[in-house]
């Protein structure tokens, strides 16, 4: 008589200890993988401001000059609040006239720059000539651009939307890249101005904030005196946490929408710092700021004074751990560490100051 087998399956026990072992595996796998995606994401991020960096290259080449931050034609040079108030009818920044230089030309074309017609020196804040509201080529502002955006950052993909600021229907398109326009208040260096500040980190001897890029105005290659290699022409930011939040937004041409320019006090000194949340100084400085700043946005390194009334400084901030990406005028890309010292952070962003650069 033939004996019959029997076949044994797994113990509830053995099937329990394989699961726990695929656990295990998982989640030592998962952090590889995860830090193996945000590398891959910081690349293409460090790319996109190589591309941004030649396109300033070729921008600099037709024109001899680098294009301006922000074109806010009635301000007066130097300090002058017009130039940091997004309410008014202002122009195309540096990224709107970077787009030919991007493969964007036919969204250059359509936008019809010539809508923004710029005003007299002087003539007061929201009445160009002839009534021209100044606003047509803003119908382009609503345009995702992939070569604006980081994809490290998540809330790049939330358009801003106000009804002090005019933009389309979608509201204004985000971006993660900014011209940086010294370490000082925006209107203090507006025009190509060279303003000493009062609350210089270490008051070093000849530290004064001159921008690569500031409102109305671009400089000249021969006006980089620290040399393109040792001034940052662009870097990064974050996109706002909240619609309402005006940070990254490509086409607008202030601090923390595509202008960075802070560094000069210790409430917001280097990139990535967790200062701001209450209405004291800290952190960015912004319009609106009640509407958006919170401690718990501090906290996620996104911190500003609630009390902010005008677009006046803001900081690199950046989704990569430990620091963020910067373009320097001659081209390059390189990683500034969060923990860089704040006098050298700002003597990278002057381009004139003559100063002695140590390690970043």
């Amino acid at each position: 008589m033939l004996k019959q087998r029997t076949h044994r399956g797994f113990t509830l026990i053995e099937l329990l200890v394989v699961i726990a072992i695929i656990a295990v595996l998982i989640s030592l796998l998962l952090p590889a993988v995860q830090q193996a995606r945000e590398a891959a994401r910081r690349t293409q991020c460090k790319n996109n401001l190589k591309q941004l960096g030649l396109a300033l290259a070729n921008y600099e080449s037709n024109f001899n000059t680098l294009p301006p931050a922000s074109s806010v034609p009635w301000g007066r040079y130097g300090t002058d609040d017009a130039h940091m108030d997004y309410t008014g009818p202002f122009g195309p920044n540096w990224a709107v006239k970077l787009l030919p230089y991007i493969e964007q030309t036919a969204l250059y074309t359509s936008s019809n720059l010539d809508s923004f017609p710029g005003v007299i020196v002087g003539t007061p804040i929201g009445t160009p000539p002839g009534g021209v509201n100044g606003n047509g080529w803003r119908g382009l502002v609503g345009n995702r651009i992939a070569t604006m955006l980081c994809p490290s950052d998540a809330n790049n993909q939330t358009p801003f939307f106000s009804a002090s600021v005019p933009g389309t229907a979608t509201g204004w398109a985000r971006g993660n890249y900014g011209a940086v326009a010294g370490y000082e208040d925006y209107d203090h260096v507006a025009g190509g101005a060279v303003y000493k500040s009062s609350k210089n980190p270490t008051k070093a001897a000849g530290l004064s904030s001159s921008a690569v890029m500031s409102s109305n105005y671009g400089a000249k290659l021969a006006e980089i005196l620290d040399g393109t290699s040792n001034t940052m022409a662009l870097a990064e930011l974050r996109a706002g946490l909240s619609a309402v939040d005006p940070r990254g937004v490509w086409a607008m041409g202030f601090p923390g929408a595509s202008v960075v320019n802070g560094g000069r006090g210790t409430y917001n000194p280097t990139p990535n710092n967790v200062f701001g949340g209450t209405s004291a100084d800290g952190g960015d400085e912004l319009q609106d700021g009640g509407l958006y700043c919170t401690p718990a946005g501090a906290a996620l390194k996104m911190g500003c004074t609630t009390a902010g009334t005008l677009m006046t400084s803001a900081m690199s901030r950046s989704m990569h751990t430990g620091g963020t990406q910067v373009c320097f005028v001659d081209g390059s890309v390189r990683f500034i560490s969060d923990s860089v010292d704040q006098i050298n952070w700002c003597r990278l962003t002057c381009r004139n100051d003559g100063q002695i650069i140590g390690d970043f």
